[in-house]
């Protein structure tokens, strides 16, 4: 594994203990509170499903050696996945979750999927 991606294991321990941090010691009672606990998800989430990601498209392009291209290439799907989950959270979160806000988002997801799978 290269030393870069030791960065990217240790951010992800570090991301995942302040989500657990947010969990055990905050009320989710301010707007503030739950904004906090969004991102940090959002990082650990991205930066957990980084890994996997990068060492599926190391074993599929074996002969390609910059490993940081690769790494930034395979980082893009786990970024949409989390985007996912944490903007759905988001909407659960602020009570946002209607029919007509969970199509929109929905729309805006295609949208980003298809843009993101156009690219190289």
């Amino acid at each position: 594994m290269p030393k870069f991606m030791w960065t990217i294991v240790v951010f992800s321990l570090v991301s995942w203990g302040v989500v657990a941090t947010l969990v055990c010691k905050s009320a989710p009672d301010s707007y503030l509170n739950i904004a906090t606990f969004l991102v940090a998800l959002y990082a650990a989430l991205d930066s957990t499903l980084c890994i996997p990601f990068y060492l599926i498209y190391r074993k599929r392009f074996i002969n390609f050696t910059d490993q940081k291209v690769l790494f930034r290439m395979s980082s893009k799907w786990p970024a949409f996945i989390s985007f996912g989950v944490v903007g759905m959270l988001f909407l659960k979160a602020f009570h946002l979750i209607n029919l007509l806000n969970a199509g929109l988002f929905t729309l805006l997801y295609i949208g980003i999927f298809f843009q993101i799978k156009g690219r190289k």
